[in-house]
Parts: structure tokens; C-alpha cells; sequence
């Protein structure tokens, strides 16, 4: 056999290899990106899931609300800064005078924030839920919802009581439902804390030395106006959380 010729069957035989491997792993991605697909959108016919995807979805959004606005959905008391409220967390309209902390129970006005919004949000999705089994002829029996949601290290946890039972060809029962959603909201509340503290203290803030210890964290301070604008923001996801500061002004000259 001529050597070009053995050389031409090799080449043949690698294209064929790379062939085969490009299929599986083509294969394998579209295994996964169907599996993904298919957890999206729970049916309705899975209350367990079809809720906890609501309060996961409701979480989520009370975290990209409330963290662009210092911890509040709505702030009353806010600087404008790039188009957005920023809530104040220490605020005083004295000159020479410290600033009063406005949330001094900032991890459990957060969890508040989140509490209420994800209960609105789960009890329209239920009720878009028992609508749809309805007219699928299931029979749907339900108590009140209880719900709460709790930071925690790394984790916001948001657990829902709510009785349903619902009954077709076979009866199905449900009542606890939890949702996780990681977050560095824990973290960033606490840090927000100890940041009050200090402007109230010393009328700054030192986030240099912080930064210096803790290197999974970036502190920015920016000053507007006779307003301090911080950013809190975990280097790993991104995630930020603002808020202001209005402490030890001077007045208009100095």
C-alpha cells in the first residue's frame, strides 16, 4: 500500500473523530438547555413549583428594587442620583450636626421590603393559578397565605404556608413552600450599618482600610452635592446596594 495513500485513511479516520465528538457535545448542550427550558415554566398542574417559581421571580425583583433605592421599594426620604432615588440611611438638615440613622433595623426593614412585595406578587399568581385549574375542571379548596422572607449569609430564604388542596381524578395537598435566592444582601446590610455608625461617629468613612481586609467587597464613596452617595458591590456577582448619606454639612461659603 502506498504511503499517501495510509496518510489519506488516517485523516479520514481524524475528520470522522472530530465529527463525532462536535455531535455529542452538541448533544449533550441541547440536553441541557431543553432541561433548563423545562424548569422555567412549571405547569400549572404542579402547584409546588408553579408557586415557589413565583416567590423565587417576586424575590428577585424586591432585591433589583430595594438595592438601587437604600433598601427601601419606595424611599420617602431619597437623593437623585443618575436618574435614581437613593434612600437615605443617616440624614440630619442641620449644618455641624451628625446624622440620624433612618433604618436603625435595617436587616429587618429589608426582609419587610421583601415580605411584602412577594406576598402581592404570590397572591395574584395564585389566583391566576386557581383560575386556570378551574377551567381545566379541577376542584380547588385554599386557606390564607402566610409569608416571610429571611436574609441569611450568602442566601435570601422566603418560606410561604399556604394550604391547597386540589382535586380532580386524584386529590393533591399542599402547604409549605420555600424559595432561595442567592444574594450578598446579609453582608451589604451590615456593612451599610457599620458604614451609619461611622458617619454618625466621625462624620466619614474609612472604606479604603475596609477594603484592605475584606477582599470580596468594593466600597465606593462619591459626594453630590452636601449628599454622600455609597456602592457596596460584591466582586464575585456584581451585586450592588446603594444608599446616601446627609452628615456634618457646611453651609453654603465654606
Amino acid at each position: 500500500m502506498k504511503r499517501g495513500h495510509v496518510n489519506s485513511d488516517k485523516k479520514a479516520q481524524t475528520a470522522l473523530f472530530v465529527i463525532i465528538a462536535v455531535v455529542i457535545v452538541a448533544g449533550v448542550s441541547l440536553f441541557f438547555f431543553l432541561r433548563e427550558g423545562i424548569n422555567v415554566a412549571p405547569k400549572v398542574t404542579e402547584p409546588q413549583q408553579y408557586i415557589e417559581k413565583c416567590m423565587r421571580d417576586a424575590g428577585i425583583d424586591a432585591l433589583k428594587l430595594l438595592t438601587k433605592h437604600g433598601g427601601n421599594i419606595n424611599p420617602e426620604s431619597y437623593a437623585m442620583y443618575g436618574g435614581e432615588k437613593i434612600g437615605y440611611l443617616c440624614y440630619t438638615t442641620d449644618y455641624y450636626s451628625k446624622c440620624v440613622n433612618q433604618q436603625p433595623m435595617l436587616k429587618y426593614s429589608v426582609e419587610n421590603e421583601i415580605t411584602g412585595y412577594t406576598a402581592q406578587k404570590v397572591e395574584a399568581c395564585f389566583s391566576q393559578l386557581k383560575q386556570q385549574l378551574e377551567k381545566m375542571g379541577y376542584s380547588v379548596k385554599s386557606g390564607n397565605l402566610q409569608l416571610q422572607a429571611t436574609l441569611q449569609p450568602k442566601k435570601v430564604v422566603i418560606d410561604a404556608l399556604l394550604p391547597l388542596t386540589i382535586a380532580k381524578e386524584e386529590t393533591k395537598s399542599f402547604e409549605k413552600f420555600q424559595a432561595v435566592i442567592l444574594s450578598p444582601i446579609y453582608g451589604q446590610a451590615i456593612l451599610a450599618q457599620e458604614i451609619v455608625n461611622s458617619e454618625i461617629n466621625y462624620g466619614d468613612y474609612d472604606q479604603l482600610s475596609y477594603m484592605l481586609y475584606h477582599q470580596n467587597t468594593d466600597v465606593e464613596k462619591k459626594i453630590a452635592g452636601d449628599t454622600t452617595i455609597y456602592t457596596l458591590k460584591e466582586r464575585v456577582s456584581g451585586q450592588r446596594f446603594l444608599f446616601a448619606t446627609r452628615s456634618y454639612v457646611m453651609p453654603p461659603g465654606f
